[in-house]
Order: C-alpha cells, then sequence, then structure tokens
C-alpha cells in the first residue's frame, strides 16, 4: 500500500528541516508498505495540485498533522483529497483538541501521540473496519525508540540558502553545499504549565527520555551522512539538568560533534557546568521563550520563573562562548500597553551582540488555559484558526486594540532589524574574525525573513543593499565614511 504524509504550508517562511513527526510515524510503520512525504514549507503545492500529485502516483491513504496555526491549509488538502476519493487520516495537538470539526474533513483522526495509535489506524484501515476516531491517553515509553531512516532524505529542498544563491555555489564548484538542519528527539513532555503552550496538555507534564545510546547512535548515523547541523526538537532539551549534562559528555566521548541547537529555558542556562559541555558538544545556538521584559505580564502567563533582570548576563554568557541566542518574544499579554515594542526594545538594544529576536502575537491556542481563559471572558475570536493572518490579533487585548497589538509587532521587527539597529550589532562585534560577522549577519537577515518575507531573489538583493553598511563592516573592519545612520533610507525594515 502508499501511504502520503503531508505537512502543510505554514504561510510565513520556507522551512530549513523537515517537519519530523512523519519521518518518525515512517519507521513505526509495519514492513510491506511504501511511504512517501511531502513538506508543504519546502514544496509548495495548492490542494489541487497536491490532489493531482495523490492520483499520478496512486496513493491509498493520506495522513496529515495537524496544528493550529496550519490547520486551515489541512483541511482545504484534506478536502481537495477527498472529492478525488482519496481517504484522509489526520493528527496532532489541534485535532486532538478539535476531533468533531477535523472529522468535517478526514475519514479518521488520531487523538493524543500517534506512536501507538498510527499502526492500529493503519491495520484496520487495510481491514476495512477504518474508525472514525483514535484516542489514547497514554504517553509512550521513548526507550525503544526506532531508528530514523535519514538515508533516502533529500535535505536540499530545505537549504537555508536562497535558491539563487546555491545556483552561484553550484555553478562555483560546492555541488554538495547546502545549510539546513535535521530534526532530532531526546525527550517528551514539560512539567511547566506555561498558559499560552500546549506541550503540557499534550505531551504531558511527566518527561519521557530516549537512551543516551539511542541519541548517540542517531548521531553518528548523521555524522556518516555527512549532515552539517542537527535541531534537538525536545521541548526543553535540559529539563533535567543532570541528564542533559550525561548526554552531551556521552556525545563527546563517542567523538560526535555535529553543530547543534535546541530549545532551553532562560532559568536552565544560569548553570556554568552546562553552558561549557554545549560548547564543547558542538552547541551554536539556542531558542529561548523570554516572552517578556516585563515582570508583570510573565507572572500572567505563569512564567515567572524567568527572570528579566537576568537576560541580559545569560546573554553575554552564551555569546562568550560562541553560542547564538535566539530570543522570542510575545504581545497581547494583559498587562501589555500601547509602547511595549519600545519598551521591549529599549532593554534588548544594550544587549551583548550575537542574538536574534523574534516577535509575535499571544495566540489563544485550544486546550490552553489561556484559551478557556479568553472564551470565558469573551474576548475570543470564535474557530479564529479557520480565518489565520500570520501576526494577526485573535482575541480582543485588555490594554490595547487587535490593530494596536498587530502594530507593536511590527514595530518591534521595525526596531529590531532596521539597517541602523543591525548596524550598530555588528560594530560591536569589532575584534571578531570577518568569517563570524558575516555569518551574524547573514542569519540575522534570515531571522528578518520570518516576518519580512523574502521569499524571491529580488527581496534578497533589497534586504542585503539596506544592510550595505553592515556588509562594508564585514568586509573592511570599520563603517563607510560615506553614509551615515541618520542619511541611510532604512529599506531593510521595509516589507
Amino acid at each position: 500500500m502508499r501511504i502520503l504524509f503531508y505537512v502543510p504550508d505554514n504561510a510565513i517562511t520556507r522551512s530549513f528541516m523537515p517537519t519530523l513527526w512523519p519521518h518518525l510515524l515512517k519507521a513505526l510503520t509495519p514492513p510491506g508498505h511504501e511511504v512517501i512525504t511531502v513538506d508543504g514549507n519546502a514544496v509548495r503545492l495548492r490542494p489541487d495540485e497536491l490532489a493531482d500529485y495523490v492520483r499520478r502516483e496512486r496513493v491509498d491513504l493520506v495522513g496529515i498533522g495537524g496544528m493550529t496555526r496550519t490547520i486551515h491549509r489541512s483541511y482545504a488538502v484534506a478536502d481537495s483529497l477527498r472529492a478525488q476519493g482519496v481517504p484522509v487520516v489526520m493528527g496532532g495537538p489541534h485535532v486532538s483538541e478539535e476531533a468533531d470539526e477535523a472529522l468535517e474533513h478526514a475519514d479518521a483522526v488520531a487523538c493524543g501521540e500517534a506512536d501507538d495509535l498510527w499502526p492500529q489506524m493503519l491495520a484496520d484501515f487495510e481491514g476495512g473496519r477504518l474508525q472514525k476516531v483514535y484516542r489514547t491517553e497514554e504517553k509512550p515509553s521513548l526507550e525503544n525508540y526506532p531508528l530514523i531512516n535519514w538515508q533516502g532524505m533529500d535535505f536540499k529542498q530545505f537549504t537555508l540558502l536562497p535558491r539563487w544563491t546555491y545556483r552561484l555555489l553550484r555553478a562555483a564548484g560546492y555541488e554538495r553545499f547546502d545549510i539546513n538542519a535535521t530534526p532530532l528527539e531526546t525527550g517528551r513532555g514539560c512539567p511547566y504549565r506555561c498558559d499560552f503552550c500546549t506541550v503540557s496538555p499534550f505531551f504531558g507534564e511527566k518527561v519521557r527520555f530516549r537512551t543516551n545510546e539511542s541519541v548517540v547512535e542517531e548521531l553518528r548515523m548523521l555524522q556518516r551522512l555527512g549532515r552539517t547541523f542537527v535541531f534537538f526538537v525536545d521541548d526543553n532539551f535540559a529539563i533535567n539538568p543532570p541528564r542533559t549534562k550525561s548526554l552531551l559528555r556521552a556525545m563527546l566521548d563517542a567523538g560526535v560533534r555535529i553543530p547543534w541547537a535546541a530549545q532551553i529555558s532562560m532559568n536552565l542556562l544560569r548553570d556554568p557546568e552546562l553552558l561549557d559541555l554545549m560548547k564543547r558538544s558542538g552547541c551554536i545556538g539556542v531558542f529561548i521563550g523570554l516572552e517578556s521584559v516585563l515582570p508583570e505580564s510573565l507572572a500572567q502567563v505563569s512564567k515567572s520563573f524567568n527572570k528579566p533582570e537576568e537576560y541580559a548576563h545569560i546573554i553575554a554568557e552564551l555569546h562568550r562562548r560562541g553560542i547564538y541566542s535566539i530570543t522570542a518574544f510575545i504581545f497581547g499579554i494583559d498587562a501589555d500597553r500601547p509602547g511595549v515594542a519600545g519598551k521591549t526594545w529599549d532593554v534588548l538594544r544594550g544587549w551583548t551582540p550575537g542574538f536574534f529576536p523574534v516577535f509575535s502575537q499571544l495566540t489563544p491556542l485550544p486546550g490552553t488555559p489561556l484559551f478557556k481563559k479568553l472564551l470565558q471572558e469573551n474576548r475570543l475570536e470564535q474557530r479564529h484558526w479557520l480565518n489565520y493572518r500570520p501576526y494577526g490579533a485573535a482575541f480582543r487585548p485588555k490594554q490595547m486594540t487587535p490593530a494596536e497589538l498587530e502594530g507593536e509587532i511590527r514595530a518591534a521587527w521595525k526596531l529590531a532589524y532596521s539597517s541602523t539597529s543591525v548596524f550598530e550589532r555588528m560594530r560591536r562585534l569589532r575584534g571578531r574574525r570577518w568569517t563570524h560577522k558575516l555569518v551574524y549577519l547573514f542569519a540575522t537577515l534570515v531571522f528578518r525573513s520570518v516576518y519580512f518575507r523574502q521569499l524571491t531573489a529580488r527581496a534578497w538583493l533589497r534586504a542585503v543593499w539596506g544592510y550595505r553598511r553592515s556588509l562594508w563592516e564585514v568586509l573592511a573592519g570599520r563603517p563607510s565614511e560615506a553614509e551615515t545612520p541618520t542619511s541611510e533610507p532604512d529599506l531593510a525594515a521595509a516589507d
């Protein structure tokens, strides 16, 4: 039987990393089946185009993931496939909370983690007895985690480089050159019940881990394949510091050294021993959910373990070890007022360079305490995911209008990624090798594209031109005397 797993397009950026779930479920699929994966973030197809592809490839069953921000796309694709007579099953955090809604678009749904549900669904489908709902509250152990077969994966479709740059490199003889990430899971679950997060409701508060041996074995395989970057997709990679240190030591003992990044809470990065092990084992980046610089806002989303007075020091300690920080902020918490973007940037602008800020709106996701609270207060846009707008407000904030919230998000991105702000950060990197500064500038362009669309060569060239003083700082080690911050048009912050 031929099975296709489809990852829906997120409608914001190209993806630089394969989504893990289809490859994990492929590894859990019994022998005798052929599994195809199409990631809409790398290969963009309209629903009708995907339906035509499925028909040509004679696919028997399609599985589609469902997160809230992409569920509208999942439904559109599912409807198009079912109109062609192709059965569709769906799963994921959103589907688990909104099963009745999902069944309007799918033949069957998996509610909960699908590790054990998927083989049962497949057997029932083959036997002609597919049920509507498969539900489990069990959290599967990760001790017998399957080895994912990455050998046949075409990673070039996930390159960080824009396609026109990749073509230039290939013409110059760098046929095998690419920059992308391989996802790797070492644990699931999180004991922190942040009000806006679906991790604890879906994966549970008890954290489950793979064995160190299993993780190291997969890393060895990736190293043999010549993979250049691993992203640990755990919800909080260092949630159990002794276990994390043990894993990092096992990686060092095995001689596995692939550059890696992970998501880690700020409160767990106070430990110098952990930071040193991260550096020695190849860590080059950490995604940190800071959420706010305001203690009152952090308290309102049950994240008071973040201490804003510690942010600058920990970012500096990471930078001193050559580890970049991706710092995520959320606007729209009840304590946030108009001007929160400027107040946030006033704090960030003095930090040690080496961080990449990202900003988004507070989003009420089904199954979270935030969703229930806003629903009770009649402040929620009903089924807002069906009218999904990137960076659009889906509820009525307490201290500002939805339009003002969206304006604050845009203001924050413009403040952080204006040509002047980036140039100031580049100047503070003087004394670093030019290659380090070039990597930082390129990464800045990449993170800028999370908000400001850069999907074409023209858009990339326009952004590079906006950062021309920063590029000159990289190449010459000093700013161009012909240009001043006040006279330069701020093209880098233009949409």
